[in-house]
């Protein structure tokens, strides 16, 4: 009885040894995974608009190709779109305020009315494109393509052009010159007289002597020397050719 019980001790002992290792190698593994899940970056998700999807972490091998895609009023502010293809791509009115274009396939896009103030389109090409009273205030167009680009009432002050090829800034608000800035009236001049017109553009009132002028000696016969003058009161202008 007595070695009976002593291996039913036994036994148990090594049960409870085993359930505690098999416990503590649990909790280990509980542990690494936790900490496994700590130390990995979650995955950004894409994100849909419209028919677009755009890409999260854009790479040379896998961007956003949105061409031809209708993106008109869509908030893309401060979205990377690094090398994203929208070539064709409907952007009016769009927002795309410190968006990240650079090197962006933009040709033939249509961005009038866009709003892009510090949009980034370093390398980006905007042939042929339609910036149409487009915001692009402080933008970066470091060697953008605009070849055919029609920036008229676009708003450029601020933008950086270095290198950007055939810019053509007809129309632009450069802020070389400050449209809404009323000009500063002239002060009219006298116009100069005429020697062989003495009283051209004058005028003469009251009592006055001019016979005598203007004759024949002075005036060739075509001039009339009191073409546009204002004569009133009592004027004697005999003599006068």
């Amino acid at each position: 009885m007595s070695a009976l019980v002593n291996g039913t001790v036994r036994i148990g002992s090594r049960r409870r040894r085993v359930a505690t290792h098999i416990g503590t190698v649990v909790a280990g593994a509980g542990l690494a995974l936790a900490a496994a899940a700590v130390a990995a970056p979650a995955a950004s998700a894409d994100t849909v608009v419209g028919t677009c999807t755009i890409v999260s972490a854009p790479t040379a091998a896998h961007f956003t190709n949105c061409a031809g895609a209708n993106l008109a009023g869509a908030s893309l502010a401060g979205i990377d779109l690094t090398g994203a293809n929208l070539s064709g791509a409907n952007l009016l009115g769009a927002t795309l305020s410190g968006a990240n274009l650079s090197g962006a396939n933009l040709s033939g896009a249509y961005l009038y009315l866009a709003y892009a103030p510090k949009v980034n389109l370093s390398g980006a090409n905007l042939e042929s494109a339609t910036l149409l009273s487009a915001t692009l205030t402080d933008a970066n167009l470091t060697g953008a393509k605009l070849k055919g680009a029609n920036l008229h009432g676009a708003n450029v002050v601020g933008a950086t052009l270095t290198g950007a090829d055939s810019a053509d800034l007809t129309g632009a608000i450069t802020g070389a010159t400050d449209p809404t800035t009323p000009s500063t009236p002239t002060t009219p001049t006298t116009p100069e007289r005429d020697p062989n017109s003495p009283l051209f553009g004058s005028a003469v009132t009251g009592s006055t002597n001019i016979s005598g002028m203007g004759n024949t000696a002075q005036v060739p016969a075509p001039l009339q020397p009191l073409i546009g003058s204002a004569v009133t009161g009592s004027t004697n202008i005999s003599g006068m050719n």
